[in-house]
């Protein structure tokens, strides 16, 4: 049986007395209090940080490092606001340090250790947790037109390829969940990442699970592109009208998944 929190778009701030900061410390301690020593693995689908400055990820270690430290496995993949300004004006500088504060320092990641060794080669990021596989996507670095469509995402042919060949190996003999930022499928206008239909079709029929977020809008499909769940994250450190939290709560147990969403 593997257990899988989601969580996406917490927007940590460079102030922690701003409300996403608070809420995320809120999100945090839930989770600990509630999760305690069960063996979980938490997916946190990017836009960790709301500019992708220094200060944003210094207070984003600090909030998410007792997750690890508690044993918990976390898993992080960037967003459009990690890798810049409002999530829209890209810089190699922020990417560069979410490898180092969300890879390196937080999760301990061997490679993302070596400043010689860039994002790039890091995803898609492959974790084997029991009979379940995760793959990390980061679907804002193969944006070959940054200044133009930086926001929208595209995963990029190179790690499409290496996706399909991931794929191939475990196809039948694992569950496979992937997971990502951006917007598989155009939900509105303009969200849909670049390269989505040539994405969902090598992943049809081929994964379990397909967790992301981005439009700060939790919704679930059952069985769309022949796949048993896609399912989008809300924005983690917004409160809903009753002034509560939510997550998603995904449990894989042989063939049979349920999934719930957790308010509090």
């Amino acid at each position: 049986m593997t257990t899988i929190i989601h969580i996406s778009d917490l927007h940590i701030h460079g102030s922690n007395k701003h409300p996403d900061n608070i809420n995320a410390k809120t999100l945090v301690s839930y989770i600990m209090k509630n999760y305690a020593s069960q063996p979980i693995t938490i997916l946190i689908t990017g836009d960790i940080t709301d500019d992708g400055s220094e200060e944003q990820y210094e207070n984003a270690l600090n909030i998410l490092k007792p997750l690890v430290e508690a044993k918990f496995t976390v898993l992080p993949t960037p967003g459009n606001h990690d890798y810049g300004y409002k999530g829209n004006i890209y810089t190699e500088k922020s990417q560069q340090l979410f490898q180092e504060y969300m890879l390196a320092k937080l999760i301990n990641h061997k490679e993302a250790e070596n400043p010689s060794i860039k994002m790039e080669n890091i995803y898609p990021m492959i974790t084997e947790i029991d009979d379940t596989i995760f793959i990390g996507v980061d679907s804002v670095v193969g944006n070959e037109n940054q200044l133009l469509h930086f926001a929208s995402g595209e995963v990029g042919e190179p790690q499409r390829i290496a996706i399909d060949k991931l794929l191939k190996k475990y196809q039948g003999n694992k569950s496979i969940v992937v997971y990502f930022h951006h917007h598989p499928f155009d939900r509105k206008f303009g969200m849909e990442m670049d390269d989505a239909k040539k994405l969902l079709r090598m992943l049809a029929s081929r994964v379990d699970i397909l967790c992301f977020g981005h439009d700060h809008k939790s919704e679930a499909y059952n069985g769309q592109f022949d796949i048993d769940w896609m399912l989008a994250s809300g924005k983690s450190t917004e409160q809903t009208p009753h002034d509560r939290l939510q997550f998603r709560e995904i449990i894989l147990r042989h063939n049979l998944t349920s999934v719930a969403l957790t308010s509090f």
